[in-house]
């Protein structure tokens, strides 16, 4: 092991070790350094210790596991990257250190790869399974599944295989309907965009899932790809073309922006309902990873008598819903913490609806919802949309 091979090497000693991304309540910055107070879940915390490595200060198999600690106790979200004084792309350094890692990986994280390994997707259920989603919304399903098409719909994993999440590929297709509108479908097809691999540090094999999924999307003629998970959006339209070194054959949007261009076109109407109260969550990899803010709220300001009420940590300081990078799997109580800072900015602002753009936030926040009984409902933003056509 030569740390000095890496790419982002020399980050290791740009950390000014300030401690803006240890102040999780000030700036929105480390979220699981909030639950476990350790410094090895920060930023500065994994480039210390990775510096102390390379300068053969740490015993290798100590410091390897105390880094392999810091790296999967992290949700990913990059509020560190966010809040860094001297700009250290933290996100890219953190996957390039996992590499190194492989031998030291948690238990959890191997169960994932395995299931990935055989059954394309972290939960290791089966292919055909892949449409449990779409049971209550059959016909159109039928109608539209395989078929070419100019514009195509990635559901993901999370949403094809739990019943919570997978209301929202059912509503994007049911409003597709009303437009009038046709898309294709294809999640028989579907493999794992390739994100727990690459939250994984295993880059070889996110790369294989790359190359399928573009020639199933290529083969169906597809133009412009919808999705409706933040990390399937951001792997796709960001480390697809890194991956394989190539610009895609075709558009990545959210579906967003897809349903809101719908309304703008006069193909949806929207009836004014009774009033209701509303947060807008900003997905981690949707915001800080990719810079998707304004769609959100364009598409909530277009519905009569919904008012978002933004949280205290929104956008670019939007908190983590804990779930993030893998971290549920290994952290469970951590990302339970998490939430519940979440959960309690929206209690303050007295909300009624969670709104989502991300399967794994809608869930998450969902299951601490209901354990702490409390009155707000966590939904996608789309299913706002369908409730009020």
């Amino acid at each position: 092991m030569d740390l000095k091979n890496l790419k982002y090497y020399n980050e290791f000693f740009v950390c000014a070790y300030c401690g803006y991304c240890v102040n999780y309540k000030t700036n929105a910055a480390c979220p699981t350094f909030y639950s476990s107070h350790h410094e090895i879940s920060t930023g500065r915390g994994k480039m210390i210790t990775a510096r102390n490595l390379a300068q053969g200060l740490l015993n290798k198999k100590e410091g390897l596991t105390a880094l392999t600690e810091g790296l999967f106790s992290c949700t990913f979200c990059g509020a560190c990257e966010q809040v860094c004084i001297v700009d250290i792309p933290l996100t890219e350094a953190y996957t390039e250190l996992k590499s190194l890692v492989q031998d030291f990986l948690p238990k959890g994280i191997k169960k994932v790869f395995k299931s990935l390994d055989n059954s394309k997707n972290i939960y290791g259920m089966d292919q055909e399974d892949r449409n449990l989603w779409s049971i209550d919304i059959e016909e159109i399903y039928e109608e539209w599944v395989n078929t070419p098409a100019k514009i195509g719909y990635f559901i993901g994993c999370v949403a094809s295989y739990y019943s919570t999440p997978g209301r929202t590929p059912a509503a994007v297709l049911e409003l597709t309907k009303k437009a009038n509108e046709k898309i294709s479908i294809f999640s028989p097809k579907e493999h794992c965009c390739g994100n727990p691999y690459l939250l994984g540090g295993r880059n070889d094999k996110a790369k294989d899932l790359a190359r399928y999924n573009i020639e199933v999307i290529k083969n169906l003629g597809i133009e412009t790809l919808i999705t409706s998970c933040a990390g399937c959006y951001r792997v796709i339209s960001r480390e697809y073309p890194k991956l394989l070194e190539k610009e895609l054959p075709f558009k990545v949007i959210t579906h967003m922006e897809y349903i809101y261009s719908l309304i703008k076109d006069n193909k949806i109407s929207i009836k004014s309902e009774n009033p209701v109260k509303v947060s807008f969550k900003d997905p981690c990899e949707l915001g800080r990873h990719c810079g998707v803010y304004d769609i959100a709220r364009d598409l909530i300001n277009s519905i009569p008598n919904v008012e978002n009420y933004e949280l205290a940590n929104n956008r670019e300081k939007a908190l983590c819903c804990g779930a993030g990078g893998l971290l549920k799997i290994n952290h469970p109580r951590m990302a339970e913490d998490i939430a519940n800072i979440l959960i309690a900015q929206m209690e303050e602002k007295e909300i009624e609806l969670c709104l989502n753009a991300c399967p794994t936030c809608l869930f998450n926040i969902d299951q601490q919802l209901k354990k702490k009984k409390s009155q707000i409902k966590s939904i996608d933003i789309v299913e706002l949309v369908l409730e009020r056509t």
